[in-house]
């Protein structure tokens, strides 16, 4: 008897960095949100890596930003899936953004770059969100809030999945 081999995926962990995030920002005027689509570049790679490009959207104008970024992959690390799962666009608030961005640890350090994790729940593809800063010795991930309140993306539809 011949076993079908599943399909599955590869979402890699992804990095976007402070400056591109701030440019971001400063080239939509009235943003609201950011956007996360999925992109799936020409490649000749086995695994086909399937990247985010952020866009910003202004709710007053029901409009996206023409300005946006691609994020690019984080040390190969990826979540390899299969079976049924939902890819839409992932959406967190410009709030939850800054909060990333300007909100110094314990130390008084802010980060350099996020890195989005993939993650899933209820079938909806969503990813974590940590906060890293380059130092001499290597990469250093920064806690936010101690954790207690984690951010992450929200698939959208349906935007209301609670994940943690």
């Amino acid at each position: 008897m011949l076993t079908k081999e599943k399909q599955t995926q590869k979402f890699y962990w992804l990095k976007y960095e402070i400056s591109a995030i701030q440019s971001l920002i400063q080239n939509s005027p009235g943003i609201d949100q950011f956007v996360f689509c999925y992109f799936f570049p020409e490649t000749d790679q086995p695994a086909k890596p399937l990247l985010l490009i952020a866009y910003g959207y202004m709710a007053t104008s029901n409009q996206y930003s023409s300005y946006f970024d691609k994020l690019e992959v984080y040390n190969n690390s990826a979540l390899d899936l299969s079976g049924s799962i939902i890819m839409s666009n992932n959406i967190i608030s410009l709030a939850d953004i800054l909060l990333l961005i300007n909100t110094p640890d314990e130390n008084g350090d802010k980060p350099d770059y996020l890195v989005f994790i993939p993650n899933v729940n209820r079938g909806h593809v969503f990813y974590d969100i940590k906060r890293f800063k380059r130092i001499d010795t290597g990469d250093v991930e920064l806690l936010h809030n101690n954790d207690a309140d984690p951010i992450f993306t929200n698939p959208s539809p349906p935007a209301t999945i609670s994940v943690h």
